[in-house]
């Protein structure tokens, strides 16, 4: 959990820092000027290696992965778009995508062995992963949808904070699928 938040705030972090022309916050080694004319897939994975660099743990091969579908599905809504000019909202589609995504990793590799084991079958031990999936994207976007309707802007802790909540909901919502 701790990855998941920690790399929402330097996403949130890098993105920022490519669309203001900034430095990043941290220093990844990822510069607007070397990605300029790239396409999204590669400026994708330039992101996603300086984030959370290969080690070859699930962990971060999911958060690589989670990194790059956020980024994707931004350019698959908005096939025009600029990665390195992305507007605050932009930016904050991205972060959700990425923290929904990435939760629906952890569910997999934390508790899919558990929702195996208890279910009757494969079939609803897949329906049940599904589920719990399905919950984590639709609790992501609200908590984001909130926070936005609210007039509260996403930042590095906001991030952090709203990937907590809604993976410790997950948990407590579908405690019944692990016992």
């Amino acid at each position: 959990m701790g990855g998941t938040v920690v790399t929402a705030g330097g996403l949130y972090g890098v993105l920022s820092a490519l669309s203001s022309g900034a430095r990043s916050p941290v220093d990844l080694g990822v510069d607007a000027a070397e990605l300029r004319g790239r396409p999204a897939a590669e400026v994708a994975d330039r992101i996603a290696n300086a984030l959370r660099p290969s080690d070859g743990t699930q962990d971060t091969e999911a958060a690589r992965d989670a990194i790059s579908r956020a980024i994707s599905d931004l350019v698959a809504a908005e096939p025009e778009v600029d990665l390195l000019a992305l507007s605050p909202e932009q930016i904050g589609t991205v972060v959700e995508g990425y923290v929904a995504h990435d939760l629906c990793h952890r569910i997999e590799l934390d508790v899919g062995k558990a929702v195996h084991d208890k279910a009757p079958d494969p079939a609803t031990a897949t329906q049940r992963l599904e589920q719990m999936k399905d919950y984590v994207r639709q609790e992501v976007a609200r908590c984001f949808r909130a926070r936005s309707d609210r007039g509260q802007r996403l930042d590095r802790q906001g991030s952090a904070t709203l990937a907590a909540s809604v993976l410790r909901d997950v948990f407590e919502v579908f405690e019944g699928y692990l016992q």
